[in-house]
Order: structure tokens, then sequence, then C-alpha cells
């Protein structure tokens, strides 16, 4: 059962910085989200508000037996707190049909997108939510709305931002990329795509990090993606921007299953262009659908979401620097790219298996990645034009 605590008045949050005796200014984190990847950081941040609120309870709490905990805090700094007795339910995005009463693995999750923590949590009040995901914690607060000079009514979905928060703790090693292992990734045009297992992923990682070569897996790979094309294909019959070209689609994959990576590769990277040009009209934007444009508008549904699993910052950037790459005219082998397989020089050792597989892989992920606002028309910043030529 919850029980009720008495706070002494409301939490502000978190001093950021220090004051000294004769100053009287210093900056407040009053919301915040800090897992166990920030090490220190995340233990002061628990031994803080969430060891105080652990000690009022009758008998106080010891902060090891707390596998889940919420506090919803009210103006005055009453609390009503719920320690491994909430009933969580995560509402995920999945990868294949799902009946009700079936089991959910790792591998069918996409994305996450909501946390229902089965308590209502008032927008008029304070939040403090510790959560635990296998051997991993993470720690969400807001005191946005019941402290400070001018407190503020909640205004965004508390069960969106618990959801994304999961995400992270649970996928924590996808958001713990490296600026330099993404750069390693680029250079060998991997991704973490959503098509592919997130043992394979992790995989993919482990070789990044140790300096291999992670072509290493792509017979492994290969034959993964063998498996999972049908399923792939009949997801893409699904979304209407991949509807003027499910022909061709249907054909690469069955290219591909009969190991002619050559007629797959050239199907493929000329009809990611296709979809993506598909796509930015469909969206009613008025930009021009230059490479840079037409990366963005395939991720400007989620590009707010910086703990989407679909990764679509990066998305976005492997798009401009690995699919739409440049060549060097005079190189003696051109890597398979939009331009120069559309330029017909791209080497041709470069049709191969591992060029299919990404075809593929870009293609499923883009099947995820675009979506239309209900009024048909752009989200946020994909009005933004760039100078860059089409």
């Amino acid at each position: 059962m919850p029980f009720e605590i008495d706070l002494g008045g409301p939490p502000a949050g978190y001093a950021v910085g220090s004051a000294r005796a004769d100053e009287d200014v210093v900056t407040i984190s009053f919301r915040e989200f800090t897992s166990t990847e920030d090490g220190q950081h995340f233990i002061q941040r628990l031994e803080g508000i969430p060891s105080d609120i652990l000690k009022k309870g009758s008998p106080p709490i010891m902060p090891s037996q707390v596998d889940n905990m919420l506090a919803v805090i009210d103006a005055d700094g009453k609390a009503r707190v719920y320690v491994n007795e909430l009933s969580q339910r995560v509402r995920v995005r999945v990868s294949r049909p799902v009946q009700a009463g079936t089991m959910v693995t790792k591998n069918d999750i996409v994305d996450v997108d909501h946390l229902d923590l089965g308590v209502e949590i008032s927008n008029d009040a304070g939040v403090v939510f510790v959560f635990s995901v296998g051997w991993r914690k993470g720690l969400f607060y807001d005191f946005g709305p019941i402290s400070g000079p001018a407190p503020e009514r909640r205004a965004y979905d508390v069960g969106a931002v618990l959801g994304r928060a999961y995400c992270h703790v649970a996928f924590q090693e996808h958001f713990s990329i490296t600026h330099t292992e993404w750069d390693a990734l680029f250079a060998a045009k991997w991704f973490p795509f959503a098509g592919l297992r997130h043992e394979t992923i992790d995989t993919l990682l482990a070789y990044i990090r140790s300096g291999w070569e992670p072509d290493e897996k792509l017979d492994d790979i290969v034959s993964e993606i063998k498996e999972s094309v049908p399923a792939m294909l009949e997801s893409w019959r699904k979304h209407p921007s991949f509807a003027p070209h499910l022909e061709i689609l249907e054909r690469a994959t069955q290219r591909f299953q009969d190991d002619d990576f050559v007629s797959c590769t050239g199907l493929l990277f000329p009809r990611i262009e296709g979809i993506l040009r598909t796509h930015h009209t469909t969206l009613g934007v008025r930009i021009r659908p230059s490479a840079a444009n037409l990366s963005r508008s395939a991720v400007v549904a989620r590009i707010d979401n910086e703990r989407c699993l679909l990764m679509p910052h990066r998305f976005e950037a492997y798009l401009r620097e690995v699919y739409f790459s440049d060549f060097d005219p005079a190189a003696k082998d051109i890597d398979v790219g939009r331009h120069s397989v559309a330029h017909g020089v791209a080497s041709v050792s470069g049709f191969n298996r591992k060029s299919a597989v990404l075809g593929l892989l870009v293609v499923h992920q883009l099947f995820y990645c675009l979506e239309m606002t209900p009024s048909g028309g752009s989200q946020g910043s994909a009005e933004r034009d760039d100078p860059e030529a089409a």
C-alpha cells in the first residue's frame, strides 16, 4: 500500500553550482533524467531527495530494497509514495504482429513511447520516479509544478517522457555510443538498424569498440536478414510512401533471396531515394528535395525525441553521409552509394552481399521512421531549406 509523508515543504530541486555565504544566487535543476551510466552524478541524485523520501517511511526503507519508487508531491510538501508496488505497463512499437497473451522479447521492440505506472500523476504535482531494468536503474524528477516563484502546470505527457527514460535505460548500450564509435560505424557503413536483432547490434558495437572489422559478422547478418525479408516486405505493403515502389521492392527482395546481390543492390539504391521523395511530397513541404532535406524529412516525426530507439538524429546523418555520400570520379574503386550508382560509376565489386543487406536495412529503417502528421503537413523543422543541390 502507498504511504503518506510530509517533506516539510515542496522540494525545489538540486543546486547545479555552489554559492558562498555572501552570495545569494544559485542555479537549480528542477527537472532531470539520469541513470546508472551517469555514475557518481546518478548516485548523488539518489542519495538526495529519493533517500530523504525513503527515510520518512514507517519503518524507514533501505535503498537496497527498492526496485521501483514513485512519489507524487503536492505543493504543500505532502507526498504519496509507492515502493515496489507499481503496475508498470510499457507501450512499445513491435516488429511483428503480436496477439494478446503472447510473449514479447527484446528483439520484437522497435521503440518505446509510453510508460503507464497505474497511478494518476496530476499536472499540478511534483514527481520522483526511480525504476529498474535488470541491474540498471533510472531516476526522473520534476518539481516545476510545485516550486519556484511561479510554478506552472506540467505541459507535457509525463507517460511519454517516462517511456523514453525507460527506453534509455533498457537499451543503454545504444545510447552510450561515443562520437568516435559513431564515426567508426559510419566508416564501415553500419548502423544500429531496427531490422537487426539486438544481439547482432550489440555484437557490431563490441567489434567497433574492440577495433575489429564488423564485416566479419556479415555471414551471420546475411542469414539473419534472409529469414526476416518476407516479414519486412509484408510490413512495407502497409506504408503509403512505399506503395509506388512495391514492385521494385518485391523484385529486389527476391533477387536477394536468390543471392543475386548485384541486381538487388542496383534496384534498391536508386529506389531508396524514390521512397524518400514520395514521403517528402506527401508531407506537403515546399522545400527542394535535396539530399539534406530528404534526410531531414525522413526523421522529422521523431526528431524531438532524443531517446528514440530509432536514433533519428543519427539516422539523418547516416542518410546524408553514407547513403548520399559523394564520390571521387578519379578513384580506382568507387563505393556504392546513391550518387555513384545513379551515375553508373560505382565499382562492380561493390555490388555485393554487404551493399544488398545495407540497402534492405535502410529501407526497413525508413518504414519505421517515415510518418505523416494528422493534417498531412510537415512537422518541426522539416521546412528548413538547405543550399545543397538536389
